[in-house]
């Protein structure tokens, strides 16, 4: 009986073994390598040039867990044939970590370099798509898709140029890829159906079309004036993974935002010089480009 009972279990461990095709993060100390982060800008039908900056990561072990210690040491703006270096900036942000591990986290740095929180942020989110938070580890080829309940909301504020910005919303994972030896998913920050939070502007409500938003952001102007942006965003990654270590090897993000903006505002939002509509995509790219394992 016994015998049978351990055949049963070991059965279960099998299948539950080959059920689960996304790896948690493999992590080996002393890793380190560096990813190279490019950004396209499109906003109304205009190019704002192209930015690349790079990361080195290096595997740490403490008293909780494995993690990756981040340190920023290299951007730059091409605008045409201008290239304007920024690796000094790069290197002004403080170190910090993320990790993928199991109970890990990929949390925000504090966000006081205003030069380089885009390409923070778009780091920690490639990240946060992987997570075991968002539950990718969850995908099988009996679940292919799977979808969050929950809405998951962003901060993306530097209280410096960004004085206040928020988004939320709702993930779908799909894998797209499982065979061989990297793994393909896809990655939907959508909307989700209401509202998922308050409109700062009464004006606003003035110049919504939709009824349901979820992107809020204040930007300083000059003269102590500030610019209001709020509208639909929305976000498509799509990953190659190492299914030995579960790194990522490269990451594509395709950001739309559908905004509207209040120009010249004054601080309390009621009087603006102008409401003008705003269509920003990014599109941004994550490449491994050094590794030592």
């Amino acid at each position: 009986m016994r015998y049978v009972i351990a055949l049963f279990l070991a059965g279960l461990i099998y299948e539950n073994c080959q059920a689960q095709v996304v790896p948690f993060r493999n992590y080996r100390p002393g890793e380190r390598y560096l990813y190279h982060i490019t950004t396209e800008s499109i906003r109304n039908g205009k190019s704002s040039g192209q930015s690349v900056a790079i990361s080195e990561h290096t595997v740490v072990q403490d008293t909780v867990g494995f993690s990756e210690r981040v340190k920023w040491v290299d951007k730059k703006i091409h605008q045409g044939d201008t290239i304007l270096n920024q690796a000094g900036i790069a290197k002004q942000v403080p170190e910090y970590k993320i990790s993928l591990a199991p109970g890990g986290k990929v949390l925000l740095p504090a966000l006081d370099n205003p030069d380089m929180v885009g390409e923070i942020t778009d780091l920690n989110t490639f990240y946060v798509a992987i997570s075991p938070a968002l539950n990718a580890q969850k995908l099988s080829e009996q679940q292919m898709v799977l979808k969050n309940p929950e809405i998951r909301e962003g901060n993306f504020a530097d209280n410096k140029r960004i004085l206040f910005g928020k988004d939320c919303m709702i993930v779908t994972q799909e894998l797209l890829k499982s065979g061989g030896e990297y793994l393909e998913l896809k990655t939907t920050f959508s909307p989700p159906v209401n509202s998922c939070m308050r409109l700062l502007a009464d004006s606003a409500l003035k110049l919504s079309t939709d009824s349901a938003f979820n992107f809020q952001m204040i930007q300083k102007g000059p003269n102590e004036k500030v610019n209001y942006f709020w509208g639909i965003e929305s976000f498509e990654i799509v990953t190659k993974v190492d299914r030995r270590t579960g790194k990522i090897m490269e990451a594509t993000m395709v950001n739309d935002l559908n905004l509207k903006m209040l120009y010249n505002a004054a601080a309390d939002l009621k009087k603006y010089d102008a409401s003008l509509p705003v269509i920003i995509k990014r599109k941004v790219h994550l490449k491994l480009v050094s590794k030592n394992e």
